[in-house]
């Protein structure tokens, strides 16, 4: 892979694995789940229109994919806030990543005829094989497992249907900008519709976490994109869910949650994979 491809994935797996690690870590005096989404929504609506106003409308060809991407985040966000609500941030956020990269390696190949080479293959498995192993634990909850399940589904689609997208639009800043800005209006006319009047009473209580998590997440998903716009599709996704390792260890050190042998020898997988992805 080319070395700024690795490294965009790289610096986007450690800015996903924050902001997830915000979203879960709340405490008492945190937003609920409805006004996270919100918040996220107007962050990300934020970014997504000054990018709009400044590069344009996207190429035609981009737009078919940008409807299919709005609708598909909208259930990764259901699926994502529900999954939190009944688990924890290492069981669900590792669970609902490890199951996607293999998923886009097929649908890469049949989409963009993108197969991998021997090396770079074992390496995604590895990553997926890993990163299952720190997020299946025995346990947890079966609704939990089933909804990062849900969750992992979404991002496989999501996942290979924007990078489509944004090689159709011919730039990846001005494809997630207009993606980012058409799928947050209809959040936070949702999260407004659940909550109504005291929905801004509850967003005032830390305002700017939710939106520096939206605006985070604008980042990191812009160089996931921009990467594959001239990188293998399968392998910087992959790549990317090393995330799973750096959200154990913030699950670990700031949210006291447990890890035992099993989850931390899962994390050793998913870096060897992603070692045999990036240097095989």
């Amino acid at each position: 892979m080319p070395p700024l491809a690795i490294a965009a994935a790289l610096t986007s797996a450690l800015i996903h694995a924050s902001w997830n690690a915000a979203l879960k870590g709340g405490g008492d005096r945190q937003p609920d789940r409805v006004t996270d989404a919100f918040l996220i929504a107007v962050g990300g609506l934020m970014v997504g229109l000054s990018v709009v106003v400044v590069l344009g409308a996207p190429r035609a060809q981009a737009w078919p994919f940008l409807a299919a991407s709005v609708l598909v985040h909208l259930l990764y966000w259901l699926t994502l806030f529900k999954s939190y609500d009944l688990g924890d941030l290492s069981h669900i956020y590792t669970l609902a990543r490890g199951s996607a990269p293999l998923l886009v390696a097929v649908g890469a190949g049949l989409a963009a005829q993108e197969v991998p080479p021997p090396i770079e293959a074992l390496g995604i498995a590895l990553v997926s094989a890993g990163v299952l192993a720190v997020g299946a634990s025995p346990r947890a909850p079966l609704n939990a497992t089933l909804w990062a399940l849900a969750c992992g589904l979404t991002i496989a689609a999501y996942s290979l249907i924007d990078a489509l997208g944004a090689r159709a639009a011919g730039d990846a800043l001005q494809y997630i900008g207009w993606q980012m800005a058409l799928q947050s209006a209809p959040m936070a006319a949702f999260a407004l519709w659940r909550r109504g009047r005291g929905l801004l009473a509850a967003a005032s209580v830390a305002p700017l976490r939710g939106i520096a998590i939206g605006v985070a997440g604008f980042a990191g998903y812009g160089l996931v994109l921009w990467a594959q716009t001239f990188a293998p599709i399968a392998q910087v996704t992959a790549l990317r869910e090393t995330s799973v390792v750096w959200g154990a260890l913030v699950a670990f050190v700031f949210l006291r949650e447990r890890l035992g042998p099993r989850r931390w020898a899962g994390a050793l997988i998913v870096a060897f994979g992603a070692g045999l992805i990036a240097f095989g």
